[in-house]
């Protein structure tokens, strides 16, 4: 690490995933004034993050009301996801991101994509390990505030 910048180790151990161990990570996402909490799969091959709409649903957000774009996933097919700006709680780390539902999200779990998240994240994961690390330099928190949106 560069002279003067400090970096703070976020640390998630793979949890069992359809018999194996995955990357899962326990985010926090502010919808309606409430903190509601969830398992995400960190999936590089990912670009947004992508919840299933019943977790919205849940927590009376009308995910509709968000920037409806087709996306297209791993099976080669697209699916409507609808985005919005929501407050992101990752461990110690509160942060603004994009956040997309969908009700054609064709696994039964929650992905963790790049948008927002591994541009203020190294991410390296250690497979032999079975172990993530999110690392955030205090060097790219200040230039990501210079940056206009």
């Amino acid at each position: 690490m560069g002279e003067g910048a400090s970096s703070r180790r976020l640390v998630f151990p793979y949890r069992p995933l359809g018999g194996a161990f995955a990357p899962m990570v326990t985010v926090g996402f502010k919808i309606g004034g409430v903190w509601r909490i969830t398992e995400l799969y960190l999936d590089s091959g990912a670009y947004y993050t992508i919840l299933h709409a019943g977790f919205a649903q849940s927590a009376s957000l009308d995910f509709r009301k968000g920037v409806r774009k087709d996306v297209q996933v791993g099976d080669g097919n697209m699916i409507p996801i609808y985005l919005h700006r929501l407050p992101v709680q990752l461990a110690s780390e509160s942060f603004e991101a994009t956040v997309a539902f969908s009700e054609k999200l064709g696994v039964r779990f929650n992905l963790l994509g790049r948008f927002d998240i591994f541009e203020r994240f190294k991410i390296t994961f250690q497979e032999n390990r079975k172990i993530v690390f999110f690392e955030r330099e205090q060097k790219m928190i200040a230039q990501k505030k210079r940056q206009k949106p």
